[in-house]
């Protein structure tokens, strides 16, 4: 079976770096698992690998898909397969790297079967939730498929509207299809998941948001307007885009705007902390202080004489 290293966490707790570390010491390439990293011309506020950083390491699934395009965890796992695949011809080491936990569970051990949404379904539920809001269908959905619910943010109105449409379409809950379903290991994997003290944590991400509204966070926002995308292009509902989209339509002050893209960023990795402590996701590694020569020596003796 194919061995590949994960590493993944909460934003801004430094899986980047390590990533890149750990790539250039085993000849590594990375497979970003980041679902908003996806998309072109969304650079700063993504937190994408600066130029130097992908001038050394082969980074792939970055700069994808325009911002209005749809992009889903099966189509993850199928694009990370094929990378995989190109980089062990290569006799390199593919490291999986993001904080998007289902793109990951997804290529560790698939996905489970739903039958075809109409789209009309579909169509009406994003229409009543924006009328009605994420939270009111949150509720809705809570009174069909409890187990589902618990393990959505009540502001998830993707997933709400996934979990609704199949239980509107088929009379049977999400998690029911999840329970049937057989989990099968897909790939050999050593996962690192790299946490923080949630203060240290939170401090690190009011500053990660300074840093990128200093480098230009607006400006990109401007000219991703300019490019023709809005509040309806799917990458633009993102943390610090959709905040600022807001801003730029007058619905906000700049000093509000600033501390809610604090808060909710805050939040996300609240949310990323709750999912991978609940996911089945086999972690290798759980660390807050990385001893570097450490992991590499568990690496090795986990990539043995045969990489891939």
């Amino acid at each position: 079976m194919t061995k590949i290293i994960v590493i993944c966490g909460p934003t801004a707790v430094g899986k980047t770096n390590l990533s890149f570390k750990l790539a250039k010491k085993f000849s590594g390439e990375i497979i970003s698992a980041d679902s908003r990293q996806i998309y072109k011309f969304m650079n700063i506020g993504t937190a994408k690998p600066k130029s130097d950083i992908l001038a050394k390491i082969p980074h792939h699934l970055i700069d994808i898909k325009n911002p209005d395009e749809k992009y889903t965890a099966g189509d993850f796992a199928k694009d990370a397969d094929k990378k995989i695949a190109e980089i062990c011809d290569r006799e390199h080491i593919p490291f999986i790297v993001g904080g998007t936990g289902f793109y990951i569970k997804s290529l560790l051990y698939g996905l489970c079967k739903t039958p075809k949404i109409p789209a009309k379904i579909r169509n009406d539920l994003r229409k009543k939730i924006s009328e009605k809001g994420s939270s009111y269908y949150y509720e809705e959905l809570k009174k069909v498929d409890t187990i589902t619910a618990e393990k959505i943010h009540t502001n998830d109105s993707k997933r709400i509207i996934r979990a609704l449409e199949i239980y509107q379409y088929t009379g049977k809950p999400l998690s029911e299809y999840w329970k049937e379903f057989k989990r099968q290991k897909r790939y050999e994997h050593f996962t690192i998941y790299l946490i923080d003290d949630r203060k240290k944590l939170y401090r690190k991400i009011n500053e990660r948001i300074d840093k990128m509204i200093k480098e230009g966070l607006l400006n990109e926002v401007k000219k991703l307007i300019k490019m023709g995308y809005s509040e309806k292009s799917i990458g633009m509902n993102t943390l610090g885009y959709k905040e600022f989209l807001a801003y730029l339509n007058k619905k906000l002050d700049w000093d509000t705007t600033v501390n809610l893209i604090k808060q909710h960023m805050r939040n996300y990795a609240k949310r990323q902390f709750t999912w991978f402590s609940k996911s089945e996701i086999n972690l290798t590694i759980v660390a807050s202080n990385i001893n570097l020569f450490d992991i590499e020596e568990k690496i090795s003796i986990f990539l043995g004489k045969k990489i891939c």
